[in-house]
């Protein structure tokens, strides 16, 4: 009792194992450096996991590819009236000079014509303020994944909530699937 023992040869080898350096077996409570994605599952691959809202947009369903794993956010597709959202909050650091969120999209649709009848948004609710930073519809129609890029900078030493809705009209269907989100941080 009380004493010290020095780490076994057995659990040095575990660690170097797993590529742990000795000596850093402790959790670390410290955010996550400036550059990485402050976004928890971006890419869906978890499921539902950290994001928030109508039940069903994240999926792993084969009838639409994801961009890169199984799991993606597809919102429409449903060829009725139907309004869906997925929303996750996220703190961007005081000490960032720069924000960006970047996903990626495809839009299919069965629309045709110039009228945008089924729409999809990506916001930032900060407090009650709530900011559009983009609009799709079966306009922007896509025969695979673009990557779309925002300018997060205003939100700085601020938790904000990302937040994506989808909404189509009485009739033919419009799918907005988006996977491999980002908020990084400079």
């Amino acid at each position: 009792r009380g004493l010290v023992r020095p780490p076994t040869i057995a659990a040095e080898k575990a660690f170097s194992a797993i590529s742990v350096p000795a000596g850093s077996e402790a959790c670390s409570t410290t955010p996550p450096p400036t550059g990485s994605n402050v976004l928890q599952n971006p890419g869906f691959e978890s499921g539902a996991v950290s994001w928030t809202g109508t039940s069903g947009p994240i999926t792993n369903n084969t009838g639409r590819p994801a961009r890169t794993g199984s799991w993606k956010m597809w919102l429409g597709g449903n060829g009725t009236t139907a309004s869906e959202n997925e929303a996750q909050s996220v703190a961007i650091p005081s000490t960032a000079t720069s924000a960006t969120l970047s996903f990626w999209i495809r839009i299919d649709t069965s629309e045709s014509g110039s009228t945008a009848y089924d729409t999809a948004k990506v916001q930032v609710v900060n407090g009650t303020t709530t900011t559009t930073l983009g609009t799709f519809s079966n306009l922007n129609k896509s025969t695979g994944y673009v990557q779309r890029t925002f300018n997060l900078s205003a939100f700085t030493g601020r938790t904000i909530t990302v937040r994506l809705t989808g909404a189509e009209d009485a009739s033919l269907a419009t799918s907005f699937l988006t996977d491999d989100f980002s908020v990084t941080t400079a």
